[in-house]
């Protein structure tokens, strides 16, 4: 699993998907819900937000900190389902009207203000390439979806090179909503099953259990087959809540002296440090290993249900101090301001923050917080509205809760206006990249290939929408080709009316060529065929992460020669992002440079043995930093140029050993005398770690003369 904490990510495209795990726990607030005060919880929650906080600062030093979402969702189990579950065991059913209106007036405030604190400081900091990212993630998390937003884009190939977002840490607040959707509805089911009288304790307790031990089990399978993805699913966590539910109806049979839960308390924290001490973002996490700070939490909170009774010797009394429950109080507050304090920090002075900078990240996070409380969240909590019946009446006590429901829409909908006014402002630019530019103005890799008098013009396409700039046509294509599920009629381009065919087959980084060999293809008179598929390299040899090993890849690439074997096209095409690329940008590699050089050798043997002519291109720079950004940001587009790598790749070595392979060299349009340009004839090179559609457009006439087309 990954391995790096969001500062750190921020340092290179290729490393911002391991933010997934980074922005991690959201505290769930406390609603009063509780038979008693229980100012140890706060303490619990000041431990778990500290962990969290200093995690996302100094990771190497608390590289398990991520661990405190377990505790937040521990805590939010006892305190929310076990308050469900008593007052529907009480009357046998639930005032579902009040218990939303209760959230909306907690949450809702201070996150909205969050949101568009958020849109301000990225359109202020942020270069507008960044926009539309921010805007979709403030919509993501102001309908309480960020966690599906974060599972589907950040363990995606195109999405290993996104920036990372200020807002992904609303993925555990949403998987805390979507559960408290789910969960009151199964509490009234016990109220029906009971037929009008008040459900049982063992049947609340049977309902919670098999909630906990159904999720449990789907989190431990489905963590140890696709972890990235398992982190942020709602399935995979609720059993952490479920189990703070039972421990909430259970505690009244359980409840255990001074001198047996003093321990108890001593071994949860234990348990809790531990975990974030020792765990990793390598682990299959939540799965087994989530049992440990789960388990944890619920010794601190047994133990703590009896602290009117312990000395300063419990946990639970050190817990209780005011210091300590303050920040207790201001958790949801703290957890909701910090992130985007690190991203934005971070972004402006440069990862891996040290002793001041992290300082000076937690103080004016704390500050924040302590700011949002007592402004924002305090008043709305307090804030419930009443009505007047008829003059003449008995007033009426019932709160209005439709003028609460209709704040909170206006909650939900005002960030997400906010942000789409970036969004629209980048989209309008996006329209112009359907346009096509002039050579004469814009010659890109025709300034080198047909060197003369290039005029200073502006940078095209623009910084902004360099993301978007990707091969159209055939898209299903360029992203997900599968020789068991697709036709090669699907995936036809150039002149369709032709007799001669050329095949584009490899991962993303062969895919860029797609609109550079499909000119060729219509002026020439061929069908292209693009046949790639994202981070799948055109090799017999899988590649693997630190805990899968992705032989349906190579599985796929044997399905796909034979079909073009078959198919006998003239040309065969293909290139690959190199090992260094794949390591850097997904954490994936080959055990060694000769299984990498030797899967390439098999596929390419493979199609010279079936007789056919195969050209290998050489793979593009990998930029170290986010080139778009760097131009946007910079007044002189060569501030923007890095140094060009020097060792050839493993494809380029297999194809000087399979006779008849042809080698088509491109370094010479990318990087001269060491130095790759981020600007090419006025051309911006690179979106992101694949070149712009607009400069592959210009490589048609290299490619034509290499091929001999």
């Amino acid at each position: 699993m990954p391995n790096l904490s969001p500062a750190a990510a921020l340092r290179a495209p290729g490393t911002a998907r391991h933010a997934g795990r980074a922005a991690d726990p959201a505290p769930s607030p406390a609603v009063g819900l509780g038979r008693r005060h229980r100012p140890d919880i706060q303490g619990l929650r000041a431990l778990a937000v500290t962990l969290v906080v200093w995690y996302h600062i100094w990771p190497q030093s608390l590289p398990g900190g991520f661990v405190g979402v377990d505790v937040f969702f521990v805590i939010s189990g006892y305190l929310i389902v076990g308050s469900l579950a008593r007052e529907v065991m009480s009357v046998g059913s639930l005032q579902l009207a009040k218990f939303y209106s209760r959230r909306i007036r907690r949450l809702l405030p201070a996150a909205a203000a969050v949101l568009l604190a958020t849109v301000v400081s990225a359109v202020l900091l942020f270069p507008q390439g960044r926009w539309q990212g921010v805007a979709r993630d403030v919509a993501a998390s102001g309908l309480n979806i960020q966690n599906w937003n974060q599972a589907f884009s950040t363990t995606s190939y195109e999405g290993a090179t996104e920036s990372v977002s200020p807002l992904q840490h609303f993925w555990s607040l949403a998987v805390e909503e979507q559960f408290y959707l789910f969960i009151p509805l199964l509490m009234l089911t016990c109220a029906v099953v009971s037929r009008g009288r008040r459900p049982s304790h063992v049947l609340v307790l049977a309902v919670l259990c098999a909630v906990a031990v159904a999720s449990f089990v789907h989190s431990v399978l489905f963590s140890a087959a696709n972890p990235d993805l398992a982190y942020f699913f709602t399935t995979t966590r609720i059993w952490e809540l479920a189990i703070g539910g039972v421990l909430a109806v259970a505690v009244p049979q359980l409840r255990s002296g001074p001198r047996s839960t003093a321990p108890l308390g001593w071994l949860g924290l234990v348990m809790v440090l531990v975990s974030a001490a020792l765990f990793t973002t390598e682990m299959n996490f939540p799965g087994y290993a989530a049992l440990l700070p789960v388990l944890g939490t619920v010794a601190l909170l047994l133990a703590g249900s009896s602290v009117k009774e312990q000395g300063f010797r419990s946990v639970a009394r050190w817990q209780a101090l005011r210091p300590v429950t303050y920040l207790g109080d201001i958790s949801y507050s703290l957890y909701l301001w910090h992130w985007p304090v690190v991203v934005f920090s971070v972004y402006i002075l440069g990862p891996n923050p040290g002793w001041l900078h992290g300082g000076a990240i937690m103080a004016l996070s704390v500050a924040l917080a302590a700011l949002s409380t007592r402004f924002i969240e305090e008043p709305f909590r307090r804030f419930e509205p009443r009505r007047r019946r008829r003059r003449g009446r008995r007033r009426a006590a019932l709160p209005a809760y439709g003028t609460v429901y209709a704040v909170g829409a206006l909650l939900v909908v005002l960030p997400i206006a906010a942000a789409a006014v970036p969004y629209l402002v980048v989209e309008e630019k996006t329209r112009a990249l359907s346009q096509e530019l002039d050579l004469a103005a814009y010659p890109g890799a025709g300034a080198i290939h047909s060197p003369g008098t290039v005029p200073q013009m502006p940078v095209r396409p623009e910084p902004a929408v360099a993301a978007a700039d990707i091969p159209s046509g055939v898209l299903e294509c360029l992203t997900g080709w599968d020789p068991a599920a697709m036709e090669l009629k699907d995936c036809v381009s150039g002149d369709t009316a032709s007799a001669r065919s050329i095949v584009l087959v490899g991962d993303s980084h062969a895919a860029q060529y797609a609109e550079s060999l499909n000119l060729l293809a219509r002026e020439s008179g061929y069908r292209l065929y693009v046949l790639a598929r994202n981070g799948c390299p055109f090799s017999m040899e899988p590649l693997h992460s630190d805990i899968v090993t992705f032989h349906g890849c190579a599985e796929s690439n044997a399905r796909t020669a034979k079909m073009i074997i078959e198919l006998k096209p003239d040309w065969v095409v293909t290139a690959s992002l190199t090992p260094e690329g794949y390591a850097n940008a997904l954490d994936w590699e080959w055990d060694s440079a000769h299984q990498a050089e030797s899967g390439f050798y098999g596929a390419l043997a493979l199609l010279r043995d079936g007789g056919l002519d195969v050209a290998v291109l050489s793979d593009v720079p990998y930029p170290p930093h986010n080139i778009p950004e760097c131009v946007d940001s910079s007044p002189d587009p060569k501030d923007c140029a890095f140094p060009a790598a020097g060792e050839p790749s493993p494809l380029m070595q297999a194809a000087r050993s399979v006779d008849g392979v042809r080698l088509v060299d491109l370094s010479s349009y990318f990087c001269a005398a060491g130095s790759c340009p981020a600007v090419v004839g006025n051309v911006l090179v690179y979106r992101d770690t694949h070149i712009t559609n607009s400069f592959a457009k210009t490589l048609a006439l290299p490619l034509r003369d290499n091929l001999g087309l």
